[in-house]
């Protein structure tokens, strides 16, 4: 049994209706396949990867857990109008499912790791549910029993998303700004989307650059190839000015922000 295989039967045991399933790739290639789960009139259009959740393995430390996130074509993780990318991981000793946002996880290589914490791990098996941080690089894992409680975390995905962005470069012209990040180390570049939010951090990660709220209308990643290392990608934010940030609730979006060091 595959684990999108389980995935969806443990769905099904909770009262949702597989409506359908179709492998993109063809055959019984299932990384990813194109998924409707109903129930009553609330009904997910996934595009699904699935895969066992694994110990770290050798050349790390500690007891933490990943996602090895192989798939049946090259590139990043597909997209597809009207469906929302997920990536399942199937932890078969503790009976737990875990989620992670494929959009976020998209440009991570055709066979790189998502992490998963230990301790999101055991919550999930000893409370039935558990969500590990930061929101902008988030999972959700939850007993077999109470895989039900995914779905609201995977809706939860699809509403407009507002962040603070740390980039390399930054430039306004009137009510237009313009923000190049490193796809993964910006903070939560990689999280946001068209029509999404953001404002715009310090390297540092303790002030803000300005005071605006910028609404994303367009996106483009590059990769950026330096000579004897592995290639970084980085993506750039046409934006347009949106609000404004307040004193008040400026620490909020500094929330969780690390200094970033300026890739060489």
């Amino acid at each position: 049994m595959s684990a999108l295989d389980v995935v969806l039967e443990k769905f099904s045991e909770a009262g949702w209706t597989v409506a359908a399933r179709e492998s993109v790739g063809g055959g019984r290639s299932v990384n990813p396949t194109r998924v409707d789960i109903a129930r009553g009139k609330r009904r997910f259009s996934l595009l699904a990867y699935a895969w066992k959740i694994t110990h770290e393995g050798k050349g790390r430390s500690g007891t933490n857990y990943r996602i090895q996130t192989t798939r049946a074509h090259e590139d990043d993780l597909l997209y597809e109008a009207g469906r929302q990318t997920v990536g399942f991981g199937v932890d078969e000793d503790r009976q737990v499912i875990a989620v992670f946002d494929g959009w976020t996880k998209r440009a991570t290589g055709r066979s790189s790791s998502v992490h998963i914490e230990r301790a999101t791990l055991d919550k999930a098996a000893a409370d039935g549910f558990a969500v590990e941080d930061p929101h902008w690089d988030g999972r959700a894992a939850a007993r077999y029993s109470d895989v039900h409680q995914l779905l609201r975390w995977i809706s939860d995905q699809r509403e407009t998303r507002t962040a603070a962005v740390q980039p390399l470069h930054f430039s306004v012209d009137g009510d237009q700004a313009t923000v190049v990040a490193d796809l993964w180390n910006s903070a939560p570049a990689a999280w946001l989307r068209r029509q999404d939010l953001l404002v715009v951090a310090n390297r540092d990660g303790n002030d803000l650059l300005d005071s605006a709220l910028w609404q994303i209308k367009d996106l483009k990643v590059a990769t950026v190839v330096k000579e004897g290392r592995n290639p970084r990608r980085n993506v750039t934010f046409t934006c347009r000015r949106y609000g404004r940030i307040t004193t008040t609730n400026k620490a909020t979006f500094l929330a969780g922000l690390t200094k970033r060091e300026t890739p060489k």
